[in-house]
């Protein structure tokens, strides 16, 4: 799960159409931790069997750069592109919790290896493609309401089932990219003046896959919802200070819940938007202040702090 790194405030115009406007962002996230108690080990014929209680430790940053291209083919209509391209760093240990053996802590290891591993991850996550139409003075006369509707595109590579490899004590990663599948997408966003320096923005988004993979996965459904206040000081600078929040449901292999999906996360966001003549540049760090998942039995997960910057210019 990766947040948005906030939304988006340019409104279209008339004088807008036949243009093109780009836009990159970068998302750093820093101790995204997890863990779970474990009691499987691996032996050295390659069987899980059991041994002492452990607990595994994991922890993930990552670095999501994203690239927005926008059309305006029409009158407050415009097609969007996004093409995000990630790396995920893990690192992984082990906590012993009952007394242990050399040879113990040998079967320990190789079964976390098989689960979780010092490595750092690199692809494409999946594009989402969207088609938006906006529509103004719907509660005052200088606000607009942005509709979109598109999908995901499958590009984002995935995994093979996790839990069978684990199972049978085959190496395998819990880490996806992508869903495998094309997924209806829908995003509402509402920007309206408060006063001369103040406004306000809210958008909600959801992503809802409505079948599995050929390899019998099928991604969570994912709602999310931000509010914005920002304070224009000067034509050069503006201060924007919010909230994020996301729930996602549970995810699926061959038809069966993922215990280790399911997660709601309360994020407060502060940044500034510089205007420097030719386009906009912004900063967000983002702040969670409550998360959990929806499974008891899931593995613990505690998401850290993210920082975002995004550039963007129309041509």
């Amino acid at each position: 799960m990766i947040p948005q790194s906030g939304i988006d405030e340019v409104g279209s115009t008339s004088d807008d159409i036949g243009k093109f406007r780009f836009s990159l962002n970068a998302l750093r996230g820093f101790d995204n931790d997890g863990g779970h108690l474990e009691t499987k080990v691996l032996s050295q014929t390659r069987q899980v069997i059991q041994g002492p209680l452990h607990r595994h430790v994991v922890s993930l940053d990552f670095l999501r750069v994203q690239l927005g291209v926008e059309y305006q083919f029409g009158e407050n209509w415009r097609a969007r592109l996004s093409v995000p391209y990630d790396i995920k760093n893990q690192d992984a240990s082990i906590e012993e919790i009952d007394s242990t053996t050399p040879a113990q802590q040998q079967a320990i290891l190789r079964n976390q290896n098989i689960h979780h591993r010092d490595e750092a991850y690199r692809g494409f996550a999946d594009f989402n493609l969207l088609i938006s139409h906006q529509m103004s003075g719907i509660l005052g006369d200088d606000d607009y309401l942005v509709a979109s509707v598109g999908t995901s595109i499958p590009t984002g590579k995935t995994e093979e089932n996790p839990w069978q490899l684990g199972n049978a004590g085959e190496e395998h990663l819990h880490i996806q990219f992508g869903t495998g599948t094309f997924n209806p997408l829908v995003e509402a966003s509402y920007s309206r003046p408060l006063s001369s320096d103040f406004s306000l923005s809210t958008s909600v988004r959801g992503l809802f896959p409505f079948y599995e993979n050929s390899k019998t996965y099928r991604g969570p459904v994912g709602l999310s919802a931000n509010a914005e206040v920002k304070y224009q000081a000067k034509n050069w600078l503006a201060f924007h200070t919010g909230y994020f929040g996301l729930v996602q449901s549970y995810a699926q292999w061959n038809g069966e819940r993922d215990i280790n999906s399911g997660l709601i996360f309360n994020i407060a966001t502060f940044g500034v938007t510089l205007y420097p003549g030719y386009g906009r540049l912004r900063f967000n760090v983002m702040f969670p202040f409550h998360g959990r998942t929806l499974s008891d039995d899931s593995d613990g997960f505690e998401l850290g702090p993210t920082l975002s910057l995004t550039t963007s210019r129309s041509f």
